[in-house]
């Protein structure tokens, strides 16, 4: 093979292995790759996230997802962005979130606007461990809308364009990282959507 050949052979491999690592970073940077991770009803979690085995991949998407994410033992992190039934959440649409406490310290649950925490204007973000309202059994449930007609616990949607939900559980018990599938994670509900008639 002449000198020429084996210069293109070269760089033609150089430039494939450059398009399939420029082009794997972006496939899961923007999403559409492997999450990995755990479902538990409509939650996922992925453990690898703040865990000493997350790779660069995960590295990678934690920042730029503008999440930081603290280590194991401090908190763990279940992402939702469909309801029961499996229909993405539609900021035009009202949810009924219900739960009770989580083997936690302390626990939020917050609606972002895709990565990012919606830019509401009537701070109400989340319910957590210390202010949500709860039933004698100490069940609680949670509006997820726009607008929260008299609800006793509400999370806005009013800036979200892409809704979707993050649980942190602080200080999680031993048995989340063991076996994440059995939390008792919240149920997501649809009660209905703008133009419903």
């Amino acid at each position: 093979m002449s000198r020429g050949r084996v210069v293109l052979a070269w760089g033609l491999v150089a430039a494939l292995g450059a398009a399939l690592g420029v082009g794997s970073a972006l496939w899961i940077l923007v999403g559409r790759g492997p999450t990995g991770g755990t479902r538990v009803g409509v939650w996922s979690i992925d453990l690898d996230v703040g865990g000493d085995q997350g790779g660069r991949y995960v590295r990678a998407v934690t920042a730029t997802q503008g999440l930081l994410a603290m280590a194991q033992r401090e908190a763990v992190y279940f992402v939702a962005d469909a309801d029961g039934e499996g229909r993405a959440l539609d900021a035009d649409c009202a949810y009924e979130i219900a739960g009770a406490d989580f083997p936690a310290y302390w626990w939020s649950i917050t609606a972002y606007d895709g990565s990012y925490l919606a830019d509401n204007t009537d701070d109400r973000a989340s319910v957590d461990a210390t202010s949500v309202v709860r039933s004698d059994d100490g069940s609680w449930r949670a509006r997820l809308a726009r607008r929260d007609d008299s609800a006793a616990n509400w999370i806005s949607l009013d800036a979200s364009a892409s809704p979707n939900l993050l649980l942190r559980l602080y200080v999680p018990e031993r048995s989340v990282l063991d076996d994440p599938a059995s939390v008792p994670v919240p149920t997501i509900r649809r009660l209905s959507c703008e133009g419903d008639t």
